[in-house]
């Protein structure tokens, strides 16, 4: 299951919980800067990113890692995506926690009129993942240094 965190939950965990595994999944639009992961905390506070726990809940409760998301909009052709900006798990899902997640993420897509779910990734076990709830993985993302 996710539970979307609140930006002064992420605030009070950001040093000691947060930050060094947001830095460790950063997707690949992320540029490097001396401010980045201040800037990053900052759309967090301004509710520019989300984050979602995902947890099991049976004799008690297990958190797995977590999702950010982003509302993304294509303003040419007024379409609206929900990005995921991030994932972390450092143990690996079950297949029933990316059912879950997955679902959750769709509900929070409708209820926000976004048109479809993005992400970017590097990682062959999210392209399995992608496959697995019907994601087209054909794209690649393009990016030239400035010289």
């Amino acid at each position: 299951m996710l539970l979307k965190l609140m930006p002064e939950q992420i605030a009070r965990y950001w040093e000691g919980v947060f930050k060094n595994s947001m830095q460790a999944t950063l997707p690949p639009i992320v540029g490097e800067s001396p401010d980045r992961m201040n800037n990053i905390l900052e759309s967090f506070l301004a509710g520019g990113l989300v984050m979602w726990l995902s947890y099991t809940k049976e004799d008690s409760i297990k958190v797995s890692g977590f999702i950010v998301t982003q509302i993304v909009a294509d303003d040419p052709s007024k379409t609206k995506s929900l990005l995921i900006y991030s994932v972390y798990s450092p143990d690996g899902s079950s297949d029933r926690e990316w059912a879950e997640g997955f679902a959750g993420l769709c509900e929070y897509a409708r209820a926000t009129k976004c048109n479809r779910i993005t992400a970017y990734s590097n990682v062959e076990q999210i392209f399995k993942r992608a496959e697995q709830f019907g994601g087209d993985i054909s794209y690649r993302f393009i990016s030239f240094p400035m010289v």
